[in-house]
């Protein structure tokens, strides 16, 4: 149980980690890469300092084979002129010339080697440092669209409104009209009731209409007004 709820413990540790990390790239990238940038510079510095050394290296080695150079001659005239001592005395400091050559020869090598591979390590480490610089510049194009378009979310909700409200104003439109509704019932009722029939037999003339219309009162007012006039002709007559 216990070891469940460590590991548990564990993923959502690594989960809050992670999306620390997503969501603060751009400023994680650009601290790491001032850090690499420091750690360059310190490397490129080191390097200066180790080529500095192996030309002094060269010039210290140079002047000890020119001093020995310069001794053996002298040695070889104190030879030739039976000076035995100045002879052994050259020898001897020779000697001790030649064994500062070779450790001026060693420190030289050693010296060589490691500002050649701090060299590679450099190249190297400027390459990745290109390539972190321009995902760098592609992280923060990436950031910038990203709060673009958080900006841009209430214009999506703002379309996402439109397109309710278009569903709303054809459902309304699609609904019918009242007034039709009602028409259709009272024509509904009429058929039930008989009143349609009655309508429809009094429109072929069978039998008187069930309820005045406004041409029955039109065509009862011009039967009066010309009774009315014949009338008053024959008065004249």
């Amino acid at each position: 149980m216990f070891k469940t709820l460590f590991t548990i413990l564990r993923g959502q540790t690594a989960r809050a980690r992670d999306e620390i990390q997503d969501g603060h790239a751009v400023l994680i990238l650009e601290q790491k890469l001032r850090e690499a940038t420091a750690g360059h510079e310190r490397a490129k510095r080191a390097l200066a300092t180790m080529i500095l050394r192996e030309r002094n290296e060269k010039c210290a080695l140079a002047g000890v084979d020119t001093r020995i150079n310069d001794l053996e001659i002298r040695v070889g005239d104190a030879l030739k002129s039976g000076m035995e001592a100045f002879a052994a005395e050259g020898a001897d400091a020779i000697a001790e010339l030649e064994r500062e050559r070779e450790v001026r020869r060693q420190t030289l090598e050693r010296t060589e080697l490691a500002a050649r591979r701090l060299r590679l390590m450099i190249e190297k480490t400027d390459r990745r440092l290109v390539e972190l610089r321009l995902g760098l510049t592609t992280a923060r194009a990436m950031e910038a669209e990203r709060g673009a378009t958080r900006e841009l979310r209430g214009d999506f909700a703002g379309m996402a409104a439109i397109v309710e409200g278009e569903a709303v104003l054809k459902r309304a439109l699609e609904r019918a009209d009242p007034g039709e509704e009602l028409d259709i019932l009272d024509q509904i009722d009429a058929e039930l009731n008989g009143d349609d029939l009655v309508e429809r037999m009094a429109a072929r003339g069978l039998g008187a209409p069930p309820r005045t219309r406004g041409e029955d009162v039109l065509a009862r007012l011009r039967a009066k007004t010309s009774t009315g006039a014949d009338a008053g002709q024959t008065q004249s007559a």
